[in-house]
């Protein structure tokens, strides 16, 4: 488990807890927020649920929301498979809820196959207008907006601070869930890397237990460093690679800062705490009056680089002192 979902446990676990009493004694017309949630809505410890919208909801209290009083949330997940996302779309439209609220691009893009009525409010993680989501970025029409973090420099960006730390290297393997190849990562990936005059071994990993061997295929490969790509169920075993990483003997560069947090060697994203509280902002203003069509996607501005000194003494390398400074979270 990720520092950040350890660091939430206590209050998404406190809160879930209260969700069900909310509901029951719920006024008519309180608004009602769907959470269309990855991994779980509560249950055992090691699985709260409600800390993949933990900034939302603080989002919302600093616009002065109060859950149970002002606001209701539903919540329905997936149960970390991909295709559990559109199941638990469609029973919250079923229930019904007022908007459909989801942190990843493959949620929202579920909840829009299941309906195109209600409003969905999500971070986008690919190209909304080319997957068919929005017609632009300015002015999205249907049913669904919010934040999107994408933008084809930031995938040529990791592999360009990959390759500042390893000037030598020539051979990269890519971690890729072929569950969601709709989203662009692996074609930026392949562009950036000719660029740079790198080699790709990519290895298509569905489930997590094909990780261990995924490592071991690389590393009998010959690839020098790791590259993960965006999806959900990579993010969800973040520690595991951060350990297989290490194991093998391989520099990891990935795409969410508690990657890094949890041992592997670095990551550059945009900020997603951010972003998952900005999502506050598109529900208030859908809950005044405003249409999902007419609120643009927002893209970030702000970007983090994240470098673990801890691992990389554990493999034996050398940070540039450049790198160091371009760093905006240093873990040792």
């Amino acid at each position: 488990m990720s520092p950040k979902r350890r660091r939430y446990l206590y209050l998404a676990c406190a809160a879930m807890m209260v969700l069900p009493t909310l509901a029951a004694g719920r006024s008519p017309s309180t608004p009602r927020i769907g959470l269309l949630a990855w991994s779980s809505c509560g249950g055992p410890p090691n699985e709260p649920g409600l800390d993949e919208f933990t900034e939302f909801v603080r989002g919302l209290d600093d616009l002065g929301y109060k859950p149970g009083e002002t606001v209701i949330f539903e919540c329905r997940h997936a149960g970390r498979r991909y295709d559990g996302l559109e199941t638990a779309a469609a029973a919250l439209v079923r229930l019904p809820v007022d908007i459909i609220v989801t942190t990843s691009q493959p949620a929202g893009r579920a909840a829009r196959r299941v309906t195109d009525t209600v409003p969905i409010v999500t971070i986008v993680s690919g190209d909304p207008v080319a997957d068919g989501l929005a017609r632009s970025l300015a002015k999205p029409g249907g049913n669904l907006t919010g934040v999107s973090y994408y933008a084809t420099e930031l995938t040529a960006k990791r592999l360009e601070f990959l390759k500042k730390l390893m000037p030598a290297i020539t051979t990269v393997g890519v971690l890729a869930n072929p569950e969601v190849s709709y989203l662009p990562f692996e074609a930026d990936t392949r562009r950036a890397a000719e660029q740079l005059g790198l080699g790709l071994k990519i290895r298509e990993v569905s489930a997590a237990a094909a990780l261990e061997s995924a490592f071991a295929t690389m590393k009998a490969d010959g690839v020098q460093a790791v590259f993960v790509l965006p999806d959900l169920m990579l993010a969800w075993e973040s520690d595991r690679i951060a350990a297989l990483a290490l194991k093998y003997r391989l520099p990891c560069m990935a795409w969410g800062g508690w990657y890094a947090q949890e041992g592997c060697l670095m990551a550059y994203s945009a900020d997603y705490d951010e972003m998952d509280r900005r999502l506050a902002f598109y529900v208030d203003r859908i809950l005044k009056g405003a249409r999902p069509g007419d609120l643009p996607i927002e893209q970030p501005t702000k970007f983090k680089l994240w470098v673990n000194l801890k691992t990389a003494k554990a493999l034996d390398v050398e940070v540039p002192r450049t790198l160091l400074l371009l760093a905006d979270e240093v873990i040792e």
